[in-house]
């Protein structure tokens, strides 16, 4: 009995490395599918790339969703553009470099910024890439360029339009003067009345610009925005008795009253119902529709909306995205501050300002204002 036990033992001990040896292959296994997993989900693209080939030998998930392609269509494919990545790092004494790529998609070009290094395998160098898109933060860093300069321009505009006033007043008063004592003769009071109109469209225009450089805070109290429409619709019978234009109301009953400055909410109608008469030409229709948007459900914000549409030109898809541009204007007449001055009105109010149209059918604007919330 004692032998038979001690040659198991002696089996068991000579078996001893083998399952060892079968451990060690399954912990390296789980390591190296751990270390894999956290190669291809990396929340960044990431690129091992062969230097002079310029060969993708490696490339992640994210990679493949970033160039809106696979992995195995990157796998082996030649991007020249690490060229210049790699001239950066044998230059440089740093061991990373941070710098910015131009790559191709199948919907055009993408920026990425790429942080590098190099990786030793088997004595060859590698190029490891790290890379984002950096398109949106491009875009933001134009626009913020962009609003840097409207601000300037608006503080210059608002100092030259307040200078013209005085001796636009002067002109204005020696044309008056003129037309009195040039009463009786007809030739010249058409030239008088010619150069008066001049005058007072200047002079709405330095109104509408000085109106646009102050910054004002609303003064809001409780109102019901159906009561604003009407005295808006009738403050620009004018303008709509100069084309054929039906105007359909449908307002929602009982709207809740919300917190608005009149004279402001107001102005805002004014501008959008001027602008649907506008882009109608001979005849048409203008519509307008309040309801509440309501977001309870999924804890949101909840709105009343007045949309007001028009059965006008419609807005060019290329202009679309400029109409809220201050002095951005495709009207003979149009001063281009209409539009900018009705955003900024609702943006006071915590409000939204949306906007759809079709060449040829029409434009609708959703003025959407902020309910209180309970």
């Amino acid at each position: 009995m004692a032998k038979r036990t001690t040659k198991k033992n002696e089996i068991i001990e000579e078996n001893k490395p083998l399952l060892a040896i079968q451990d060690d292959v399954e912990s390296l296994t789980k390591q190296l599918n751990w270390y894999k997993s956290l190669f291809e989900k990396a929340s960044d693209a990431v690129f091992i790339v062969q230097p002079d080939s310029w060969n993708v030998l490696e490339a992640n998930d994210f990679a493949a969703q970033l160039l809106e392609t696979t992995r195995a269509e990157i796998i082996g494919t030649s991007i020249p553009q690490f060229r210049r990545i790699f001239k950066l790092l044998k230059k440089s004494n740093s061991p990373v470099v941070l710098s910015e790529l131009s790559l191709d998609t199948p919907n055009g070009k993408i920026m990425l910024e790429v942080s590098a290094k190099f990786i030793n395998f088997y004595n060859e160098d590698f190029i490891y890439a790290i890379a984002r898109d950096v398109g949106e933060q491009h875009a933001l860093t134009d626009k913020l360029v962009q609003a840097d300069k409207l601000v300037l321009l608006g503080q210059i505009t608002a100092g030259v339009t307040h200078e013209i006033r005085n001796p636009l007043a002067a002109v204005n008063l020696n044309l008056q003067i003129l037309k009195r004592n040039l009463a009786d003769d007809p030739t010249y009071q058409k030239y008088i009345e010619s150069a008066l109109q001049g005058v007072d469209r200047i002079s709405r225009i330095i109104e509408v610009t000085l109106n646009f450089s102050r910054q004002s805070m609303p003064d809001v109290k409780p109102m019901n925005i159906n009561s604003i429409i009407p005295t808006s619709l009738e403050l620009v019978a004018s303008v709509l008795k100069r084309k054929e234009i039906k105007v359909e109301l449908k307002f929602e009953d009982n709207l809740p009253e919300i917190l608005i400055d009149n004279k402001q909410i107001q102005q805002v109608f004014i501008n959008l119902i001027t602008n649907a008469a506008d882009a109608i030409k001979l005849k048409g229709k203008i519509a307008i529709k309040t309801y509440i948007e309501s977001s309870e459900k999924f804890r949101e914000q909840s709105y009343v909306v007045v949309a007001i549409s028009d059965t006008g030109e419609g807005i060019p898809p290329e202009d679309l995205p400029k109409i809220f541009n201050p002095f951005f204007t495709r009207k003979a007449e149009g001063t281009g501050l209409g539009l900018p001055i009705t955003q900024r009105i609702v943006y006071q109010h915590q409000g939204i300002i949306d906007v759809e149209s079709v060449v040829g059918k029409g434009t609708t604007f959703y003025v959407k204002l902020p309910l209180p919330r309970k």
